[in-house]
C-alpha cells in the first residue's frame, strides 16, 4: 500500500469521524448569526419544509442494505436523504437570515458530507455489485433529474417510523420554535455577545 493511499485512507475516516462535530458546527453556526425576522422565517419554513419532506419520502421508499432502492425520489437522485438534509440546512440559514452562516454550512457539508456518501457507495457497490453501479451511472448523485420512477415503487409509512424520521421532524419544529423566539426578541446571538463585550 503506498504512502498517498494510506495518507487518503486516514484522512477518510477522519472526515467521517467529524460528521458529528461538523453538523454542531453548523448548527451553531446557524444560530449565532441567526436575526431571522417574519418574512425571512416564513422563507425559510418553506424550504425546510421541502427538504423534510423529501426527506420522509425517501424514509418511505428505502430498504436499507436490503436492495438497491430506485424508487420514488431514488429515481431521480441516489441521495435524496442528504440532498433534503441541505435544503433543511439552507432553510434555516434563510430563516436565520445570514449570509455567513449559509457559506459555513455549504463549505461545511460539502467538506464532510461527499466523503461520507462516497464511502456508502463503496460498500454498496461491494454489497450489490453492478445493480448498484449501473443505479449510480444512470443517477445524479446530488442534484435531481427528472424520472418517472417517481412514481414506481411503494410507499411506507411503516418504514419512516422505523427510520425513526418523526425524531428529525420534532427537532425542526423545535428549531423553528426557536427562531421564532429570536424574531421576536428582534436580535442575534452574535450581535448580543458582542453587546457584552464591547460595554
Amino acid at each position: 500500500m503506498s504512502s498517498e493511499q494510506t495518507f487518503a485512507q486516514k484522512m477518510h475516516k477522519l472526515l467521517l469521524r467529524a460528521r458529528i462535530p461538523a453538523s454542531i458546527l453548523m448548527g451553531l453556526a446557524i444560530v449565532v448569526f441567526a436575526h431571522p425576522t417574519l418574512s425571512s422565517w416564513l422563507t425559510g419554513l418553506g424550504i425546510i419544509i421541502l427538504g423534510e419532506a423529501l426527506r420522509i419520502w425517501a424514509s418511505g421508499h428505502i430498504h436499507k442494505s436490503a436492495q438497491v432502492t430506485s424508487t420514488g425520489p431514488y429515481a431521480m437522485v441516489r441521495h435524496p436523504l442528504y440532498l433534503g438534509h441541505f435544503l433543511i440546512a439552507t432553510g434555516f440559514c434563510i430563516t436565520g437570515d445570514s449570509l455567513a452562516a449559509f457559506i459555513i454550512v455549504t463549505v461545511s457539508f460539502f467538506i464532510i458530507y461527499m466523503p461520507t456518501w462516497k464511502n456508502e457507495e463503496k460498500n454498496l457497490i461491494a454489497l450489490f455489485g453492478d445493480t448498484y453501479s449501473d443505479f449510480m451511472a444512470k443517477t445524479p448523485a446530488l442534484l435531481p433529474r427528472w424520472n418517472r420512477g417517481v412514481f414506481s415503487g411503494s410507499f411506507s409509512w411503516q418504514l419512516v417510523s422505523q427510520h425513526r424520521e418523526w425524531k428529525h421532524a420534532a427537532g425542526l419544529l423545535a428549531g423553528m420554535i426557536g427562531m421564532a423566539g429570536l424574531a421576536y426578541w428582534g436580535t442575534s446571538i452574535a450581535a448580543f455577545l458582542f453587546s457584552l463585550v464591547t460595554k
